[in-house]
């Protein structure tokens, strides 16, 4: 059996305490790209809302942002909670790095850091599903955006 040093351990210690702060980073990147959708969604919506509320806007037009608009509700609405998931996950990454560089004085809180860890691993895969399902209700919005398009081009071939 091999004896290691209380100088090798400290050592151990920080290696181990990297791998959480790595992904806090990498959390922190995806928060600042979810953060910007959800900025461009809100404008959008503000826009929209605006162009609705213009009395010059057609009653077509109006019908379809109305559609537009439960739409990005449903986008805006996720992209909260990927925000929200993300940063639990780097809530729990910190928590990890915390517990790890605390095991120098209390070997029990290693067993903790693993679940911990896990979680905000899970907490990123959460986020990722629901920026995938904001991403299948962009397609949603597009078409209805440009659906009058395609229309208005059907009619001028006939």
């Amino acid at each position: 059996m091999q004896s290691v040093t209380p100088s090798d351990y400290q050592l151990q210690v920080l290696a181990a305490a990297v791998t959480p702060v790595v992904l806090v980073s990498a959390a922190a990147i995806l928060v600042s790209g979810v953060n910007s959708r959800y900025i461009a969604i809100s404008d959008r919506m503000r826009a929209l809302a605006h162009e609705h509320r213009d009395a010059g806007t057609a009653s077509e037009r109006r019908e379809v942002i109305a559609n537009e608009m439960a739409t990005f509700q449903k986008r805006v609405h996720l992209v909260s909670w990927a925000v929200r998931t993300l940063y639990a996950a780097v809530g729990c990454f910190t928590s990890v790095a915390l517990i790890i560089s605390a095991t120098f004085w209390r070997k029990m809180l290693v067993e903790i850091s693993l679940p911990i860890f896990t979680l905000g691993i899970t907490l990123i895969m959460v986020a990722i599903v629901c920026q995938l399902l904001e991403l299948q209700l962009s397609n949603r919005t597009l078409a209805l955006d440009t659906q009058d398009i395609g229309t208005a081009q059907k009619k001028g071939k006939r």
